[in-house]
């Protein structure tokens, strides 16, 4: 029951545990401070201050056993509210020092007691302002006890961590008013303290677990063992640093660590992303731990071509067909592959250049506008940036939008015709190819290389005229129409002179009469004369690259003296003509007039710069010392009286048409 003494309402500890309450529950709060004894006593009747109660659940049942206590308001100098902006402080702003945000627990901890100290903050305030107009000073020692109670009074509704004693609250006041909310974080949060396993003991697991044999996590615990037991030791590759077992011990013995412990910390997921590179390797670690672009296609052709090579799931009596294709990666054109049995080379690679180059050519398509590769061959060919306004090698094959094109045809059309067989280790069972057992081995069917690859030709020659897979974007259209007539506007036009010296065939020729030069068996010429002139002295070997048209033929060759570009030349056969004249069609006339005017032109050139060149004459030495032997003498004379008007009177009086027949 409820006593009061000396105005201060009291309980029994036995008036406790009669509530429901156990005697263990006040010990356990006497001593952090949650309650008051009043005065002390024996069997039980130690008094108890039910106003200094400050657990929630245990004025509950003390009230439910006993009756409502009145509270009293002495302490109206303070108030309390929840302040928000420390909430949103601990919970964005405060991290522990891995990283981690606190937990719930503590945020709601450090929170109420911000709350507390803030509306003593505001008390003392009033107190200040209250005894300055009263002309008295404010007594600091009465006014922390008081905030002392007042502080443990509010742990019921604002629970945290109690201060009982008002000296240690007045520290955490000053501090928290120098240091803001940042002082009520515990030092210990995020410390090695309730490690099982320091931050070192962990790195060094980390490095067993790494190294090249992959050992299980049983034998990474063994080795650890026997390393802080000092029967092994270990060394750092890159430093030569070899490691103490004794920075690894607890209080100077082997800390006991389980296998299970051991696997928790290798396990951790970034523990485990930190070493799966060098368990694995780079190409698993790109393709399963490290995170990945989020991109979205393009809307015009020729903005991107993607290349990859790929291996045809039907084997040849000469192996496996491997071909190198390149790929438009909006319309999901296909150029036409260049094929080889066995693993691609560089030649390989540039014959896929050269097929999808005549494409563009022969359709009059530009220059596409990025190429996408892998670093696989592809970094051997150091003119990819020269050609290409944009070139991107993938780090990673899902990265390549070549790969989903391949996937898209391999079990597309080339499935539905057929010539699709899966592995036998493929996962689902519609890609895995039916297992034959002959004599006790796995054989495979096998084709001639020829069919295979009219087979793959066939089913890129339907693929590419397929309707687009999004139709809502381009309506009634194939992949080829997208392909042809939704080109990137940006693009600029292929300059065949530059592009040829990297993709095309290349021979060995010469410039004969300033006019021409055989390539192949066909003479060549040159366009523009004044080509000549970029020439090297006393030099007219020249490397011409061409590429062949879809008859075989060739009609232009560009020429290149070292890394200097001459100039190009047409096939001359185009403009042969018939030497009988009465035979001459109007074709063979024009061929007249282009051959004609050729010549005029390179008369022209030739004349032109001869004009340039003065006409010099050049006097010997022995001319000149004749000259210097002559003497000669000047004598003045005078003319005779009348000597001109006779002249001129003699000539006006001739009969110039009589001297005129004379003179026949």
């Amino acid at each position: 029951m409820y006593q009061t003494i000396d105005g201060t309402l009291v309980i029994t500890v036995n008036d406790w545990c009669r509530a429901g309450l156990t005697e263990n529950q006040f010990q356990n709060d006497s001593k952090r401070g949650y309650l008051y004894i009043f005065r002390r006593g024996v069997h039980g009747n130690t008094l108890i201050d039910v106003k200094s109660i400050r657990r929630p659940e245990r004025l509950r049942v003390i009230e439910n056993a006993y009756g409502k206590i009145e509270s009293e308001g002495v302490k109206s100098i303070f108030t309390v509210e929840l302040d928000t902006n420390a909430r949103e402080f601990f919970i964005t702003k405060c991290r522990k020092p891995d990283g981690s945000p606190l937990d719930p627990d503590q945020i709601t901890k450090y929170t109420n007691r911000s709350s507390i100290l803030e509306g003593i903050k505001r008390g003392l305030e009033k107190q200040r302002i209250a005894r300055a107009k009263a002309g008295q000073r404010l007594k600091m020692g009465e006014f922390w006890k008081l905030a002392c109670d007042w502080y443990l009074d509010q742990l019921s509704e604002f629970p945290c961590d109690p201060i009982s004693n008002w000296r240690a609250l007045e520290r955490v006041f000053k501090q928290y008013l120098k240091d803001g909310y940042s002082s009520i974080v515990h030092g210990n949060v995020g410390n090695d303290a309730a490690r099982l396993v320091s931050a070192r003991a962990d790195r060094l697991i980390q490095s067993i677990y790494r190294m090249n044999d992959k050992p299980f996590i049983s034998r990474v615990h063994e080795l650890y063992l026997d390393f802080v037991s000092g029967s092994r030791e270990l060394y750092d590759r890159s430093t030569g640093e070899v490691f103490k077992p004794e920075e690894f011990r607890y209080k100077g013995r082997a800390q006991e660590i389980s296998e299970a412990t051991i696997r928790n910390y290798l396990k951790d997921v970034v523990n485990e992303t930190a070493t799966y590179m060098d368990r694995n390797g780079n190409f698993d670690y790109v393709n399963r731990k490290r995170p990945k672009h989020q991109r979205h296609i393009g809307r015009y052709s020729l903005s991107k071509i993607s290349m990859d090579d790929v291996a045809l799931s039907r084997k040849s009596v000469r192996g496996f067909v491997y071909k190198y294709i390149s790929v438009d990666v909006v319309s999901g054109y296909w150029f036409r592959p260049a094929y080889v049995v066995g693993k691609p080379s560089i030649n390989t690679i540039i014959e896929s250049f050269r097929n999808m180059f005549c494409e563009l050519i022969e359709f009059g398509l530009p220059m596409p506008g990025e190429l996408e590769v892998e670093n696989h061959l592809m970094k051997d060919i150091p003119w990819l940036k020269d050609v290409f306004p944009f070139v991107r090698f993938c780090t990673s094959p899902t990265e390549k939008r070549a790969e989903h094109k391949i996937r898209e045809f391999k079990y597309g059309v080339s499935k539905d015709n057929g010539h699709t067989r899966g592995r036998w280790y493929a996962r689902h069972e519609a890609y895995k190819s039916v297992r034959n057992k002959v004599n006790g081995d796995y054989v495979e069917p096998e084709y001639q290389p020829q069919a295979i690859v009219a087979d793959d030709l066939a089913d890129i020659e339907k693929h590419n005229n397929e309707l687009h897979p999004l139709q809502k974007t381009y309506p009634g259209m194939t992949r080829k129409e997208v392909f042809l007539s939704n080109v990137f506007p940006g693009l600029k036009p292929i300059d065949h002179w530059y592009l040829y010296r990297y993709i095309g065939n290349e021979t060995e020729t010469s410039i004969y009469n300033n006019d021409y030069c055989p390539v192949q068996g066909e003479n060549f010429e040159l366009t523009d004369y004044a080509s000549l002139k970029r020439l090297k002295p006393n030099n007219v070997t020249v490397s011409a690259y061409w590429l062949p048209e879809p008859d075989g033929s060739i009609n232009k060759v560009y020429l290149y003296q070292g890394d200097t570009y001459i100039g190009e030349a047409i096939n001359k056969s185009q403009f042969e003509y018939n030497e009988n004249r009465i035979e001459r069609s109007d074709i063979d006339e024009a061929n007249i007039l282009h051959q004609n005017k050729r010549i005029a032109k390179f008369d022209k050139f030739i004349k032109q710069h001869r004009s340039e060149i003065p006409n010099v004459g050049m006097m010997t030495a022995s001319d000149a010392r004749v000259l210097n032997d002559i003497k000669t003498e000047i004598v003045e004379t005078e003319q005779p009286d009348g000597y001109e008007e006779d002249e001129f009177s003699e000539l006006e009086n001739m009969d110039w048409g009589s001297r005129a027949r004379m003179s026949l």
